[in-house]
């Protein structure tokens, strides 16, 4: 079994808090991405991904907001030397599709729950 090490995202697009949500979802629409990481001061504060948007869209229909409205708080973490079987339980305990991984306290990337599917499909498909 892999670590989430080797299929985080690295160099991860970070915005800081007070970001309109519309200016994040313009960024995540340029660089074609389905997450931000939100920092507060140099730290993490939180993530928002594409679920959230389009929830606050519904919900709302106000993207005039900040990110700190809709953003994961408190910030979806995990530990980079985890086994992806400990990000599986988070994903499902969370019910989130991105967690944000850090090594040391130290933001260093994104996880997906897509990524996961795709490593197990991958190596499967590798042992066939």
């Amino acid at each position: 079994m892999a670590k989430i090490n080797q299929i985080l995202l690295k160099n991860p697009v970070v915005v800081p808090t007070g970001t309109k949500l519309s200016e994040a979802a313009h960024l995540m629409i340029k660089t074609k991405i389905s997450s931000v990481l939100v920092s507060r001061n140099e730290k993490l504060a939180g993530i928002v991904s594409v679920e959230d948007i389009m929830h606050t869209v519904v919900e709302r229909a106000n993207m005039d907001i900040s990110v700190d409205e809709v953003m994961h708080s408190p910030e979806l973490t995990i530990d980079s030397d985890k086994w992806l079987s400990d990000a599986v339980a988070m994903f499902e305990k969370c019910k989130a599709s991105h967690i944000a991984v850090v090594e040391h306290g130290e933001r260093i990337g994104i996880i997906r729950a897509d990524d996961i599917i795709h490593t197990y499909r991958f190596n499967n498909e590798e042992r066939r």
